[in-house]
């Protein structure tokens, strides 16, 4: 299998290393990943610059957007066609409605753009120090091994969240979740930048206002692993038909 593993948090993050020490034995994985930290970056990618490539770490450091890292993967730097498409390990849970906002999410997506099936893999990190990410990588690796023998093709984007475990302790088992549509908690952090102009810091990036039943934030807090299949495809079906009588069509 040709792995294609690439991330937001940058080359050098540690949850890249992790998850490729744990998904390395599946096959051929090349890494190609932000020489930055993307975080938060969704699906941007880069039009109006050259973008450059730096062999560096795991693999190379490219100077994009992770949507970018997947792009130039398929299309320029790996040379045989790629099986998969593994995003993470990101720093930080990607549920509810940051799934929209995810750099993380935002590469899988686009391998799924080019018809290649994707999986992201974030970690609810705490104060953790860097032995516990080999842990969330193992638990990470034992999830995709069984997702691998499923029905993987090209519309296949699967969102995993790994739980924040205390020492010692296992995830309580992998639930199936769909994404939840709670609104966040947005607090920003005001102060002043050396010009004296005022500035805004936003806080509380994981705070929902509910954690509704049955969904991906829900069951990642009771420590579950999270699987949640998502399409790219942004039409809403059921209203398209209004829309469609009203002007006429």
């Amino acid at each position: 299998m040709r792995i294609l593993l690439t991330n937001d948090d940058g080359i050098d993050a540690p949850g890249l290393a992790a998850l490729y020490r744990a998904i390395e034995s599946l096959g051929e994985v090349h890494v190609i990943a932000p020489a930055l930290v993307q975080s938060a970056t969704s699906h941007a990618v880069t039009f109006h610059r050259p973008i450059s490539v730096e062999k560096r770490g795991l693999g190379y450091a490219v100077s994009g957007r992770p949507a970018d890292c997947v792009k130039l993967g398929l299309h320029a730097l790996v040379e045989e066609p790629v099986d998969l498409v593994i995003s993470g390990m990101n720093s930080g849970a990607n549920v509810g409605i940051n799934v929209l906002y995810s750099g993380t999410v935002g590469a899988a997506r686009e391998a799924n753009f080019n018809g290649i099936p994707a999986i992201a893999v974030s970690l609810h990190i705490g104060d953790w120090e860097h032995d516990h990410w080999d842990r969330a990588a193992e638990h990470a690796r034992r999830t995709i091994d069984q997702l691998i023998t499923g029905p993987m093709d090209g519309d296949t984007l699967l969102n995993v969240n790994v739980p924040v475990l205390d020492e010692g302790a296992e995830p309580v088992g992998v639930k199936v979740a769909p994404v939840s549509l709670s609104k966040m908690v947005v607090d920003y952090e005001p102060g002043t930048d050396d010009a004296g102009n005022p500035t805004y810091r936003v806080c509380n990036t994981m705070t929902f206002a509910q954690r509704e039943p049955d969904t991906d934030v829900a069951a990642l807090y009771d420590k579950y692993i999270t699987v949640t299949p998502l399409h790219f495809d942004t039409t809403c079906p059921t209203n398209t038909p209004a829309w469609a009588e009203l002007l006429g069509d």
